[in-house]
């Protein structure tokens, strides 16, 4: 098996060594130690390393993971070590090609459960793929989406919309201000909308269960403030199920 090229960003010479002593007792041999952050990504992008060993602080304008950014598109696998176990740190951290993150001083199985990571992603395209996928997910934006109209994209909120009315290849998003027409199915809206908020209660409505006032199982209604929404027989349990009951 051809040797895996290892490249060290560390700028304290003694924790270097620490680092180039575990992967010694590892089987592995660094393919160089750098400790600027400027120098190290002009080598990354050069030279294109297996993986890499980043430490987050480093001396100089590029913080490790300004240097983890720039070469994302690269899928590098990268393990950020770190003095500190802060989690706004882990927070950017997650937006690069991370395979591990490990507060120094660490040990050698810390490192090495680390290392195999980075390793079977190497000889995992699906793997590589996955994380990829994982960090893009993770910077999508959680509360609202964007709808468009007349060439303006509107940020719409979840916790705006009182309900969706589906009719044909369209979907109307009611608001208390306004209304949204979009081009989707009501299956496609329903994929599209968190689902720890919007349930369906017929075919053609989705409900946000927080602006629901009440339920009227008898009739088959939800009213949603002055809004009548039908209610239908085979979504009504599953509706009721989402709440607390109280007899």
């Amino acid at each position: 098996m051809e040797a895996l090229r290892i490249l060290l960003v560390e700028d304290d010479p003694s924790a270097a060594l620490d680092v180039e002593m575990l992967l010694a007792e590892m089987g592995y041999q660094l393919m160089g130690v750098l400790s600027d952050g400027g120098t190290a990504l002009s080598t990354i992008l050069e030279e294109q390393p297996d993986f890499i060993i980043l430490d987050i602080e480093l001396k100089g304008k590029l913080s490790g993971i300004d240097i983890a950014r720039e070469i994302k598109y690269l899928q590098i696998p990268v393990i950020f070590t770190t003095s500190f176990a802060d989690k706004q740190l882990y927070e950017q951290a997650r937006d690069t090609f991370a395979f591990g993150y490990i507060v120094k001083p660490f040990d050698k199985l810390t490192l090495q459960s680390a290392i195999e990571q980075a390793v079977k992603a190497l000889h995992n395209e699906d793997m590589l793929g996955e994380a990829d996928a994982r960090w893009k997910e993770d910077l999508v934006v959680k509360d609202s989406l964007l709808v468009k109209h007349n060439n303006i994209l509107y940020k719409v909120f979840y916790a705006e919309i009182l309900f969706v009315q589906g009719e044909g290849n369209y979907c109307t998003l009611h608001t208390k201000l306004k209304k949204y027409v979009v081009k989707s199915s009501m299956r496609k809206m329903l994929g599209e909308l968190p689902g720890e908020l919007f349930c369906p209660a017929q075919k053609s409505f989705i409900v946000n269960l927080l602006m629901i006032d009440a339920i009227d199982t008898g009739s088959g209604k939800v009213f949603i403030g002055e809004n009548e929404i039908p209610l239908g027989r085979n979504f009504k349990n599953k509706l009721l199920e989402r709440f607390k009951l109280l007899k």
